[in-house]
C-alpha cells in the first residue's frame, strides 16, 4: 500500500514538473499590453509605476501610482497617451484610466475570478523603471479575504516602479494587479485580484480630477492594518507570542481564514508546543490539501518526533506542490 501510495505522489509530480510554462511568443505578446505610466507631482517631480490594458482603451494601474498628480500620462512603442478620465477605487488602489484612441491590445482576465495556492504565476511590471517590461516568475504562496475580495500573495518579486503591474498564469490570464510589498530583504508580495477590475469596468463612476479621496487599506497605521498585515511584522521580529496573540484574535473574528488558522499554527511551532501545533496545521491541510508551509511544519515535527511514516508523506507533499521549500532545507 505504501509503495503505491509513492508511486502515485511520483507520477502526480512528474505531471506538476511537466506544466506548460508559457510560451516566449506569450510573454511577448502580454509585453504590448503592460505600459509605463509617468506621473508629475505638484513640485514638479517626475514619478513612474505601471498599467496593464484590461479593455479596450483602458488601462488598470494603482491609485497610489496617480494619486494628486497634476499630470499623467503612459508610454508604449515610443507613443505618449494621456487619459481622459479614470475610474477610481481608492481604498482598494486599483484606478482605470480612460483614453481615446489608445490602439493597444487588451490582456485577458481570468475567467472565474478564483485562484488557488501554489498555482505557478508571472509578474509583468516596469519595476525598477526599465526600459522593456520585466519578467519574475513565482507561485501563489496565499489567498486573504478581504471585504469580499481575494488579496493574492505570491513569490514572483517585484521592485520599486512595479505597482500597477500584472500577475498572469501560465494560461496568459490576468489575475491580478502588482500592488504592494512588506520591507525588508524577504519581502511578502501582494496582488489586488481582477474581480475589482471587473467592478470598476461594470459599476466605476468617471472621474476627472486624481486627488486622493481615501488611503489604500495597507496604508493603515500597523494596529489598523488587516491581520494578514499584521502578523507580517510580528513574524519578521521573531515575536512568537504577539504572534500568537494576533492570529488568536484573527480566528476570533473570521474564523474561516485558513491563514489566521496556519499562523496560529506556526507560533506554537516556534513557541516549541509542537502538539498544538501540529493539531492546527492539520487543521489547515484537511482544509486546503495545497498549503505547501502547513505540510512544511508537520514534516519539521514529523523529524524531530522521529516518525519516518509522517516523514515521507508530508516531504512527498511538498515535493509536489514547492520542492524548493525542500530545497531550502
Amino acid at each position: 500500500m505504501g509503495h503505491m501510495k509513492n508511486f502515485l505522489f511520483l507520477l502526480s509530480f512528474l505531471s506538476f514538473c511537466l506544466s506548460a510554462a508559457p510560451t516566449p511568443a506569450l510573454l511577448f505578446k502580454i509585453n504590448g499590453s503592460v505600459v509605463k505610466v509617468h506621473v508629475a507631482n505638484k513640485d514638479g517631480h517626475h514619478g513612474v509605476g505601471s498599467g496593464v490594458v484590461v479593455a479596450k482603451d483602458h488601462v488598470v494601474t494603482n491609485c497610489h501610482v496617480i494619486a494628486n498628480a497634476k499630470g499623467v500620462h503612459v508610454t508604449k512603442f515610443g507613443k505618449s497617451h494621456a487619459p481622459h478620465s479614470l475610474l477610481a477605487d481608492w481604498k482598494n488602489d486599483l484606478c482605470i484610466l480612460k483614453f481615446k484612441y489608445l490602439e493597444l491590445d487588451p490582456v485577458r482576465l481570468v475567467k472565474n475570478n478564483t485562484v488557488d495556492y501554489e498555482t505557478k504565476v508571472f509578474s509583468k511590471n516596469y519595476g525598477g523603471n526599465t526600459v522593456k517590461p520585466h519578467t519574475t516568475f513565482g507561485r501563489i504562496k496565499g489567498i486573504y479575504n478581504l471585504d469580499n475580495y481575494k488579496i493574492i500573495q505570491s513569490s514572483a518579486w517585484f521592485a520599486i516602479g512595479a505597482s500597477g503591474g500584472g500577475i498572469f498564469n501560465y494560461d496568459g490570464e490576468l489575475i491580478g494587479i502588482t500592488t504592494f510589498k512588506t520591507p525588508g530583504n524577504t519581502a511578502f508580495y501582494y496582488s489586488m485580484p481582477v474581480k475589482i477590475i471587473k467592478k470598476l469596468l461594470d459599476q466605476g463612476k468617471e472621474i476627472s480630477v486624481t486627488t486622493q479621496s481615501e488611503l489604500p487599506f495597507w496604508d493603515a497605521p500597523p494596529k489598523e492594518q488587516p491581520y494578514f498585515m499584521q502578523v507580517v511584522g510580528a513574524t519578521k521580529q521573531q515575536s512568537w507570542n504577539e504572534l500568537k496573540k494576533i492570529t488568536a484574535k484573527w480566528i476570533k473574528e473570521e474564523p474561516q481564514e485558513i491563514e489566521a488558522l496556519y499562523h496560529h499554527g506556526y507560533s506554537f511551532y516556534e513557541l516549541k508546543d509542537f502538539t498544538s501545533a501540529k493539531t492546527l496545521l492539520q487543521k489547515v491541510i484537511k482544509q486546503n490539501n495545497k498549503h505547501a508551509l502547513a505540510y512544511l511544519h508537520l514534516y519539521k515535527i514529523a523529524i524531530i518526533e522521529k516518525q519516518e511514516d509522517d516523514i515521507g508523506y508530508y516531504k512527498s507533499r511538498i515535493i509536489k506542490l514547492d520542492d524548493s521549500l525542500i530545497n531550502q532545507e
